[in-house]
């Protein structure tokens, strides 16, 4: 419990759980501080929102009726989950960036499974030259990737590429470390105090 405690004329000491204050800085030492931050960096590095807008070129300058495309897929490689597919739409003839557009991505599995698409938006993507789409795929295999444009002007045009989305796999390296790690600064402490009292 929290306390006060007098000893002598010295300045009050506190402790806590029996311990003096002055004593605690010992037990929180370096080793304890490194694994905690190396903690918090596998939770960053394995948080899906490191992939956003990120990925892997999967057609570069594509014609696609009076436009080209340019297309990223992220995460590299795909898998089970969120899909981000990043398209830069340009016009042909001199290469501007076409923003006022409707922008549909489209994934068929070859196997017949459920089609899964979604729109493109600018304002989904954090560099406002982009067209980006999130999707959510529930299963692995090969599927085919349409982008399909609609330009304001009444231009249409679209491309397509496969894409294999690996299963997730069953074993989670990141989160496992996590794991064994909070577990371990969890019993360090329940020693510590179980020392100190």
């Amino acid at each position: 419990m929290w306390r006060l405690q007098r000893t002598g004329d010295l300045a009050p000491n506190l402790r806590v759980f029996g311990m003096e204050m002055s004593s605690i800085p010992m037990l929180v030492h370096r080793r304890f501080w490194l694994l905690a931050v190396t903690l918090i960096g596998l939770l960053v590095v394995a948080s899906p929102a490191a992939a956003h807008t990120e990925g892997v070129m999967q057609l570069a300058a594509e014609p696609a009726g009076p436009y080209m495309l340019t297309v990223w897929t992220s995460p590299d490689p795909a898998e089970v989950g969120e899909l981000h597919v990043a398209i830069a739409v340009v016009l042909a003839e001199d290469a501007s960036p076409v923003l006022e557009a409707d922008v549909l991505v489209r994934l068929t599995p070859e196997d017949g499974g459920p089609i899964v698409s979604g729109p493109a938006t600018v304002e989904n993507s954090e560099n406002k030259f982009l067209h980006e789409a999130i999707l959510d795929v529930d299963y692995g295999g090969t599927y085919l990737v349409e982008v399909l444009v609609e330009g304001a002007d009444g231009g249409a045009g679209e491309a397509s590429f496969p894409l294999v989305v690996e299963g997730r796999p069953v074993l989670n390296l990141p989160m496992i470390v996590l794991t064994v790690g909070l577990v371990t600064i969890v019993v360090f402490l329940i020693r510590r105090y179980r020392l100190g009292r």
